[in-house]
């Protein structure tokens, strides 16, 4: 695969569409500074998937987009698209069958990019996925930009490591193994807090488990009570129905007579839509008649535009026909002339045809006298090139020789310092280690110290904390058995005050009135009793309805000047001023003596006796005043002639004045409750304020362990550290006494290198002198031969402009003649259509000639039309004015039966109104049956048709009691302890798990040091070969070697050693700019070497080079290209001659960069011909 051409447009200084066609082997970009040749590997990194504007020399993605210039303005895209030839099919995968590949990146000035592979939209990912393991990418080592060779010759050992792990692709290890050990010490952490949690699970699974028990008999018994209270709510909603019924029939009977009103008003609405159906028809015919009328006038006034248009068009079409007369005569005139033209031109096309079939003649003589002088140059050319090729070898060997010389001094006064040099870092090495001791041991033994001490406190933290947690237990527990107890208090103080205002309760008339006079918020008679226990029964029998009366000022009762009720009663009663006790009771027989409270009660029950039971009552009765009767506790009421019985409920609370008894207790306890509330949530605020201090002095000291645990490590680590120091010092030292031997001989070994060289030096300088006078003869020839060629050059220029011109002007006859031609059939086209026009022009004023007398006499006859329609047309007003009169006396008599209709309504409404009050009480009792959590259906079916309110009432009165005694329930203990003997499982699972997981992690990290240190050796002993045979090959001798700075493959550095051939240099950083240079594309080659890409592009590397070190740089290219393909931007003239193919980039326009190419091959082989 190999890359074929680049297509770029809009990118950077690329303004038009510029393709730029590569061949195989070498392709050389050259240029002026500044012209825009770096733009094209800008323009291969960017498609290749670049998002860094920095690598693309510039601020933001946007500035790849040409910007303007001074003649241009700026482009809202730029596209750059990459072709490559993959015949071979060396791109595997699902791309194996495409012949060509293609992928195109473009850039709008909002900075969205968008990809494109094979014509199809795609995304960067796919891109980068279709290049992996070719070698190619947008910071792969195949584009090699300036600057590139000087940072990777001076890279620290860690840089230069990581460019040998890109290629090795242990990257993706490195970050695999990083990823893995935090996964470890999260891990580990886990496995910590998880211990923790655990511990703390099981201490409160063991705690809710019996609260989790007392719940579920909880939950039975409200089940049941809320299956009663259903059942109850039932019954009552039977009664209401009942009543609802009732009010239905007495509505449907209002309904019937509403409807016998109804049909009086449809009759009288009847009749009405039937007089206006008769005055929606008279005002159809009359809108007929106008329309007519209207038509009539429209047809009249349009007859005698008509007239006038036709006068109008003849005039017309008689000037038209004078004005294409004229036209046609001087078409004529211009036809004439345009053909004697075309002959004259036919003419002169003859004459200049003869002209060049001459000027051709004399220019093939010119170009053979080129041809002959051309090769007469080449022959002095290659004369000199044999005696100036004998000289400049002779040169280049004395040159060679006093290099050679030049680096054996060099050697030898390299070595003389590296054997100093060697003998002090020994000395250093061995001060060093007699200096070195062992600080750390104390540190360990300190922080192991401490960490004991912060271990026992931990320790003891934690009692504290298992002790405060119990304190706290029991104080929850009394809380939620307090705000159980004022929950079930509230519900039950909420249904005693709904029933008593049930009760209590009046019809919304005399509501309104006691609230239009402000006494409706007043406190009743019966929250002012103080009934003895036992007597409430017969107190609430014997008062009724006086309970609900209101307390008023001694005036409103006196007086009476309160406006009557419309319906209903009220009472009021005085505000007790001495409130009665039953010392001062008339009579202890008087049911008022049973009774504390306003006056107005106590003379209500004067009259009334209280007696023990119903045989006490009879032995009274014979000695009762008139009007006195005697009650029993019991409700028997009993009178002269007379007895009074009513029914005993089964609640105790179910009367007025007992349920008023049982909402102060009820009050009074859940003041109480709420106090107690108070107290145990201010002890558990104390208590969970010491648990945080506790909390926050367990999390302080684990924090402070964990500190030492890493600073325990961190010691560790560098007396380890220490110690393979020492170690290494130990090997750095046989490793310099080795050297000092191996330098020694080489000195030796370099004094006769020294001699020989400057013999061979001698030889060449007299074989240089030789052929400098052999030069100038042959300088000579050159000469003649080229003035020669020029004379011969300058006559062809001549005779190739003089034909020019001739062909020049035999083409301009061709088309001015071929102009007139066209100019003649025109004019003859147009000459056509005009007589043709005079026909049609002639026919028509013709058939306009005579006046038209039938459109005079329709015009007359409309005339009479139009009177008759005046006269309908007056008619149809007069009978619609008289159907509206009609329909305006019925209007008002069907408003007449609709106030009938209403007054029926209205009393329809009273009903509706007073049953829509019972429906409210009843949707309101069927609310609170829906909200209730079960299946009314199957509840109403189970109900026994004699079931009563009163044994429903004391069945919830024996579910409240056992509910009671069950005290404190936790309800969520049910839920929370099966959720937490769930997570308890989930934990312990995960405990499982996480040891699993860690020792797979710890393989896991085991198989990736393995596998990076293989993978580390093998690329380092394969680059470093490499290395050892292109260095010398680049040089022309010396050596070259990469070398590790460490043992431990996964860490260690690696360094450059180079040594140019007659030098002893230690330092890499002391090479010229040259020598790092070729040093650097030496190391690149060798990586490259390992998964060569396609193509490689290369930016000026050969800029600090000189002639010799370019002459083997070249030569290292074309032994490469055989398999990879060079692009390579350069200045250099020895580089352009190894090119195969050349490409020019100019900037002729200021800012806007051009390309011309040249096939090197192609050209030699036209210069052969020509020849």
């Amino acid at each position: 695969m190999r890359l074929d051409r680049i297509r770029l447009s809009g990118f950077k200084s690329f303004v038009d569409a510029t393709p730029v066609v590569l061949g195989s082997g070498i392709t050389a970009i050259v240029g002026p500074n500044g012209c825009g040749k770096s733009n094209i590997i800008d323009a291969v990194r960017w498609v290749m998937g670049e998002r860094s504007a920095r690598h693309l020399r510039g601020g933001s993605m946007a500035d790849v987009i040409f910007s303007g210039s001074g003649s241009r303005r700026p482009v809202g895209q730029a596209s750059i698209e990459l072709v490559f030839d993959n015949a071979d099919g060396s791109l595997g995968g699902q791309y194996a069958g495409f012949a060509e590949i293609s992928i195109r990146r473009q850039v709008n000035r909002d900075g969205q990019s968008a990809y494109f592979l094979n014509g199809s939209r795609c995304r960067r990912r796919d891109i980068t996925e279709v290049f992996l393991g070719t070698g190619l990418g947008s910071r792969s080592y195949s584009i090699i930009e300036q600057g590139t060779i000087s940072r990777l010759i001076e890279a620290r050992p860690e840089t230069l490591r990581a460019y040998l792990e890109e290629a090795a692709g242990i990257s993706l290890y490195k970050e695999r193994r990083q990823e893995t050990e935090r996964r470890m010490r999260d891990t580990r952490g886990n496995l910590d807090r998880l211990e923790d949690m655990r511990g703390e699970v099981a201490r409160r699974l063991e705690r809710l488990n019996d609260q989790a028990r007392t719940a579920e008999r909880y939950r039975a018994l409200k089940a049941e009570e809320r299956q009663r209270q259903v059942e109850l709510t039932l019954l009552r909603i039977r009664r209401l129905e009942a009543d609802s019924a009732t009010l239905a029939s007495e509505l449907a009977a209002e309904e019937t007579a509403l409807e016998a009103r109804l049909a009086g008003q449809r009759r009288s609405e009847r009749d009405t839509e039937s007089l206006r159906a008769e005055q929606t028809a008279s005002s159809d015919h009359l809108n007929a008649v106008q329309a007519r009328y209207y038509e009539l006038g429209s047809a009249l006034a349009a007859l005698e535009q008509q007239l006038r248009h036709d006068r109008d068009t003849r005039a017309r079409s008689e000037r038209e026909l004078e004005q294409i007369r004229e036209a046609i005569r001087e078409n004529d005139t211009a036809l004439a002339d345009d053909r004697r033209e075309a002959q004259t031109l036919a003419q002169t096309i003859a004459t200049e045809t003869r002209g060049l079939a001459e000027a051709d003649g004399v220019l093939s003589a010119a170009d053979a006298d080129v041809t002959a002088a051309t090769r007469r140059l080449e022959a002095a050319r290659e004369a000199r090139d044999a005696v100036v090729g004998a000289q400049a070898d002779a040169e280049r060997q004395n040159e060679l020789e006093q290099t050679r010389i030049e680096q054996i001094e060099a050697r030898q006064r390299e070595q003389n310092q590296r054997l100093e040099r060697i003998d002090a870092e020994r000395q250093a090495l061995e001060t060093t280690a007699m200096d070195t001791t062992d600080d750390d041991g104390e540190r360990i033994d300190a922080l192991e110290s401490e960490r004991t001490d912060r271990v026992e406190c931990l320790a003891m933290i934690d009692q504290s904390l298992a002790k405060t947690r119990g304190e706290r237990d029991p104080i929850q527990a009394e809380l939620d058995a307090q705000r159980a107890a004022l929950t079930r208090d509230q519900a039950r103080l909420t249904s005693l005050q709904t029933l008593q205002d049930e009760a209590l309760g009046s019809d919304q008339a005399i509501a309104r009135w006691l609230s239009d006079r402000g006494i409706d918020a007043r406190r009743r008679l019966v929250d002012q009793l103080d009934v003895t226990p036992g007597w409430e029964r017969a107190v609430e029998w014997v008062l009724e309805r006086a309970l609900q009366a209101l307390e008023s000022t001694d005036a409103e009762v006196a007086g009476g000047r309160q406006a009557l009720p419309t319906s209903g009663e009220v009472m009021l009663f005085a505000p007790p001023s001495a409130m009665s006790s039953r010392d001062s009771a008339p009579s202890p027989r008087s049911l008022a003596a049973q009774v504390a409270g306003p006056e107005a009660a106590i003379d209500l029950l004067r009259g009334v006796y209280g007696a023990a039971d119903a045989e006490q009552a009879r032995e009274w009765l014979a000695d009762l005043p008139p009007g006195a009767s005697v009650i029993t506790p019991e409700g028997h009421w009993y009178g002269r002639g007379w007895l009074r019985l009513r029914a005993t409920p089964d609640d105790p609370q179910a009367g007025v004045v007992a349920r008023a008894r049982a909402i102060e207790v009820v009050t009074d306890r859940i003041e109480s409750t709420q106090a107690a509330i108070d107290d145990a949530a201010t002890r558990l605020g104390v208590v969970d304020t010491r648990l945080d201090d506790l909390d926050a002095r367990h999390q302080a000291m684990l924090d402070r362990r964990h500190a030492l645990d890493r600073e325990l490590a961190a010691a560790h680590a560098r007396r380890e550290s220490a110690q393979t120091r020492r170690a290494a010092d130990r090997a750095q030292h046989e490793r310099l006494s080795a050297e000092r031997a191996e330098l020694v001989e080489a000195m030796t070994a370099g004094a006769s290198a020294l001699d020989g060289a400057r013999g061979r030096q001698r030889q060449a300088r007299a074989e240089a002198d030789t052929a400098a006078q052999r030069r100038r003869p042959v300088d000579d020839d050159c000469q003649s031969a080229r003035t020669a060629l020029d004379a011969a050059r300058e006559a062809a220029t001549t005779a190739r402009e003089r034909r020019q011109a001739v062909a020049l002007r035999l083409e301009r006859a061709r088309t001015a003649h071929q102009s007139r031609e066209q100019a003649i059939a025109r004019l003859e086209q147009q000459d056509e259509r005009l007589r043709v026009r005079v026909d049609e022009l002639q026919t028509t004023i013709d058939a306009l000639a005579d006046p038209d007398q039938t459109r005079e006499a329709e015009r007359q006859s409309l005339l009479a039309q139009r009177a008759e329609s005046e006269t309908a047309l007056a008619n149809a007003r007069r009978t619609l004015d008289d159907r509206e009169e009609a329909l305006r006396r019925l209007d008002r008599e069907r408003l007449e039966a609709e106030q009938a209709v209403r007054e029926r309504r209205e009393a329809c409404e009273s009903l509706r109104h007073r049953r829509v009050e019972i429906e409210a009480r009843l949707t309101t009792r069927r609310e609170e049956l829906e909200s209730m959590p079960v299946t009314i259906d199957a509840v109403a079916r189970d109900l026994s048709s004699d079931a009563r309110e009163s044994d429903h009432v004391a069945e919830l009165e024996r579910l409240s009691g056992a509910i009671e005694a069950l005290g404190p329930i936790n309800l969520a203990a049910i839920d929370e302890q099966a959720e937490l003997a769930e997570r308890k499982d989930y934990l312990d699972a995960q405990h499982t798990d996480l040891n699993a997981a860690l020792e797979t992690l710890e393989n896991a990290i085991q198989r990736i040091d393995r596998e990076t240190r293989e993978r580390f050796q093998a690329t380092f002993d394969e680059v470093s070969a490499g290395l050892q045979r292109l260095f010398p090959t680049l040089f022309g001798g010396g050596e070259a070697y990469l070398e590790l700075t460490g043992a431990d493959l996964l860490e260690t550095g690696v360094t450059l050693m180079a040594r140019p051939p007659g030098k002893r240099i230690t330092n890499i950083h002391l090479l010229s700019g040259g020598e790092k240079a070729l040093a650097a594309v030496a190391l690149v080659f060798a990586i490259f070497e390992l998964n060569p890409a396609p193509f490689c592009m290369l930016d000026e590397v050969d800029a600090p080079l000189d002639e010799a070190n370019v002459g083997r740089f070249c030569d290292l290219l074309r032994t490469l290209s055989d398999r990879v393909q060079f692009i390579v931007i350069t200045h250099n003239r020895i580089t352009m001659e190894a090119a195969s193919h050349l490409a020019g980039v100019t900037m002729a326009e200021p800012g806007v960069s051009r390309l011309v190419t040249v096939d090197v091959a192609a050209a030699v082989e036209m210069t052969n011909a020509d020849t």
